[in-house]
């Protein structure tokens, strides 16, 4: 015996949550957007000023959290399909040992 041990339907249950954090994620970001869409730092000389310098970084940002929540799902996908395919190796191995 390896020591390796596996509970698929702890990970399945864990992977789950990740959902909240995608929609929480991807609420943030969409939250980020609004605040930033329409220049919100004004138009006048010192509004353009704040601009000039952190427009791009603030749209950089936007993209890197907007990247979290795709990154979430991903993760708690992967976990999600970890558990199907352990749970099925398991099954066939196990049916594999009683000829079945």
């Amino acid at each position: 015996m390896t020591g390796f041990e596996v509970d698929p339907g702890r990970l399945s249950r864990h992977a789950k949550e990740f959902d909240a954090l995608v929609e929480r994620a991807a609420g943030i970001a969409g939250e980020l957007a609004h605040a930033l869409d329409g220049a919100p730092w004004g138009g006048d000389v010192v509004g353009r000023s704040f601009a000039a310098a952190h427009a791009e970084p603030a749209a950089k940002a936007l993209e890197q959290v907007k990247g979290v929540a795709d990154g979430l799902g991903g993760v708690g996908g992967t976990f999600a399909a970890a558990a199907r395919h352990y749970q099925a190796g398991d099954s066939a191995a196990a049916d594999a040992i009683r000829g079945a």
